[in-house]
């Protein structure tokens, strides 16, 4: 099992979905590097991107078991979309950010696990965060958990 492998998988399997989707597709979805506003620097970032990160851990361990089998991995998704200076402007943006979010909702619930990768077992929408808005974007996060195969 390797991590970073499972993350790629994870951030492709999103795009191919975003691509086939009825839904405009997203821009960009990259893997987290740095902190959060390194995203605003970044000049190739025009309008939107989805933000993919693994957070924390926890081996899941069974009686009798004499090390880890499996490991429950957090995982974060930001969704990022610049605001815009006139009011009409910002209704479509806040539009598309839902409509981003609402894709991320329907990929986690249309996806299996295994068609992600075949050491993953599980993929669940564990939370989504409010849309907050920071200096020229608008920002929300998904959460999910994950079942991974460690043997």
């Amino acid at each position: 099992m390797d991590r970073n492998t499972i993350l790629s998988q994870t951030i492709s399997s999103f795009s191919s979905y975003s691509d086939t989707d009825a839904r405009a597709k997203v821009e960009k979805v990259l893997k987290y590097s740095g902190d959060s506003s390194d995203l605003i620097l970044r000049g190739d970032i025009k309008r939107e991107a989805v933000v993919f990160r693994f957070l924390s851990g926890t081996p899941i361990i069974l009686i009798n078991d004499s090390k880890p089998l499996e490991l429950q991995q957090q995982l974060e998704v930001m969704v990022y979309v610049e605001q815009g200076n006139h009011h009409s402007i910002k209704e479509a943006r806040y539009d598309r950010m839902f409509e981003i979010t609402d894709q991320l909702v329907d990929w986690a619930t249309d996806t299996t696990a295994s068609g992600v990768n075949s050491d993953m077992y599980t993929l669940t929408l564990t939370g989504v965060g409010a849309t907050e808005e920071r200096e020229g974007y608008i920002s929300a996060r998904l959460t999910f958990q994950t079942i991974i195969k460690l043997q």
